[in-house]
């Protein structure tokens, strides 16, 4: 017998035979369509320990694939719809901010809003005294450049970025000194970054309430809002 007899009956290399069997069926994805009874004879090894058709296995991995989808979706139809009472509630604070016919007015309606619709137990609204002086409001206060509120929010004075996370009980009481309870989350947000109005802040009981990585949307709408309302009255 010659070698090349020899080597012809030598079996073949199994990663070669194994990557020419899935490059033909990446070519031919109808062959088990055009050859059904080899789907019934192929199995493989369940994770249980038993053998499955690879049809059964499919059916499997499509149920899971449907599953997650499903999740998802349920997941997403949820954000929409928790997005859209967001959004109503903003609608009513816009008009409440409208229809208000003073700087008290305005104050003391962001307050009632956002507590019954938002979720929010404390509110803050302070405002660079080169904008406001007066101390004679309940709910406004006058900022000063090296005031003890510009001093501990320093850093948020300086890039003016919006808050969001747990809350110290002492910067806690230096924006809700008549709060009961401290609140144990909070939200700082500017009002006119650019020319920077002042400061809103959001105090929440629940320490879940406002966390770092959450969406700023309607943070931003909210300032947005009360900035508007408060420049109209301040004249």
């Amino acid at each position: 017998m010659n070698q090349t007899a020899v080597e012809s009956r030598q079996p073949a290399d199994p990663e070669v035979n194994e990557q020419a069997v899935l490059d033909y069926l990446l070519a031919h994805p109808d062959l088990f369509a055009r050859r059904p009874e080899v789907l019934e004879k192929l199995e493989l090894a369940h994770s249980a320990g038993s053998a499955v058709s690879l049809m059964e296995r499919q059916v499997d991995v499509l149920r899971a694939r449907v599953h997650k989808l499903e999740t998802h979706l349920e997941r997403l139809v949820e954000a929409a719809r928790d997005n859209e009472g967001r959004a109503e509630n903003v609608l009513r604070l816009a008009r409440t901010l409208i229809r208000a016919p003073s700087l008290a007015a305005v104050a003391a309606g962001l307050r009632q809003v956002l507590r019954a619709e938002f979720g929010v137990d404390e509110v803050f609204i302070g405002l660079n005294n080169a904008y406001y002086k007066r101390n004679d409001i309940d709910g406004l206060v006058p900022l000063e450049p090296e005031g003890r509120i510009a001093k501990a929010y320093e850093n948020f004075t300086r890039t003016r970025l919006i808050e969001c996370g747990p809350i110290t009980e002492p910067r806690a009481r230096l924006l809700f000194p008549k709060a009961e309870v401290v609140p144990q989350s909070a939200a700082i947000v500017p009002l006119e970054k650019d020319k920077y109005l002042g400061m809103l802040a959001f105090g929440a009981h629940n320490p879940e309430r406002f966390q770092p990585r959450q969406g700023k949307l309607f943070l931003e709408m909210i300032a947005e809002l009360v900035a508007a309302a408060l420049r109209a009255r301040l004249g």
